[in-house]
């Protein structure tokens, strides 16, 4: 068995990486493209980030895990990272917006539903009705707050840019934390939280976020982000708290939900902006074939 605890340990680091290197350019995006903070201080803010929330509240998230599977084995642990990474790998070179979350959580529900675990399907309701709604809340948050913002008159242009900045800098670091304790900690919990797996996702946060993250940080300060300081400010809020409230529920969420639907929502508020659907709606189609796509999967696993 310890060729498979080794395994378990190599997995987990992977899967952090991977997720640390793809997400980071969404929590510091932000602050980056708008010149605020260099692209170096950004990933140490992440990577921090990242680090804290999942030593923090990660454990939050093995009640997915507790839940579904409470007598998982060691080795469905590691085929559970297992594919939850391949599918990963094959939607980052097809360029398809898939959630890491969403499919490993995907992977456990069929998991669980072949183990004749039926009652534990409320749970999965449960963490599907929140997906559902999150994107949606989101949406109207973020409509509504800069709406709400843009009314406000503007006495001290400079001092509400200096407070728009210094928000951002906190709020890269506070979605990278939430991030952390939801994305990360599922990922833990998947594999079983002991110090070896802790600390190999530590390492594998701090590796993704300086090797794999340069690229998609880049593409998101000069395209995703390239908005104005309440735009960004507001999609972050927006993000960062409903993952937070996620996690204190217990519940697995991707912040990319989140924060999709709060870009959405703050594009929507200005009448003069015009929205491209096609993207948004991409991403949505992403979190619908994420979850089936390893809910039937983690069955024909489960059956072999």
């Amino acid at each position: 068995m310890m060729w498979l605890s080794l395994a378990i340990v190599i997995l987990t680091f992977v899967a952090v990486m991977l997720v640390a290197g793809n997400n980071l350019s969404v929590c510091i995006g932000p602050a980056v493209g708008s010149r605020i903070i260099s692209k170096r201080f950004g990933m140490l803010l992440g990577a921090v980030g990242f680090a804290v929330g999942l030593l923090i509240q990660g454990t939050e998230m093995t009640k997915t895990i507790a839940t579904l599977l409470p007598n998982i084995s060691m080795q469905l642990r590691a085929e559970a990272l297992l594919v939850a990474i391949i599918v990963f790998l094959v939607a980052d070179v097809l360029r398809t917006p898939l959630s890491f979350t969403m499919s490993l959580v995907g992977l456990i529900a069929g998991f669980s539903i072949t183990a004749s675990e039926m009652t534990k399907m409320l749970y999965v309701a449960e963490v599907v009705s929140v997906w559902v709604a999150a994107p949606l809340i989101s949406i109207f948050f973020a409509f509504y707050l800069i709406k709400l913002l843009n009314r406000e008159p503007v006495h001290n242009l400079w001092d509400r840019l200096q407070t728009y900045k210094v928000l951002l800098i906190v709020l890269a670091f506070s979605t990278s934390y939430v991030l952390g304790a939801n994305t990360l900690g599922l990922i833990v919990s998947t594999s079983g939280f002991n110090i070896f797996n802790l600390t190999a996702a530590v390492v594998g946060a701090f590796i993704g976020v300086y090797f794999l993250s340069a690229g998609e940080i880049r593409r998101v300060a000069e395209e995703l982000f390239l908005m104005r300081y309440p735009n960004a400010t507001v999609s972050l809020v927006a993000s960062t708290v409903l993952v937070e409230i996620a996690t204190i529920l217990k519940i697995p969420l991707s912040n990319t939900q989140a924060l999709s639907g709060a870009v959405f929502g703050t594009g929507m508020s200005y009448k003069s902006k015009f929205v491209s659907l096609k993207p948004f709606l991409l991403t949505v189609l992403g979190w619908v074939i994420a979850p089936l796509l390893s809910f039937v999967l983690g069955i024909v696993i489960a059956k072999i």
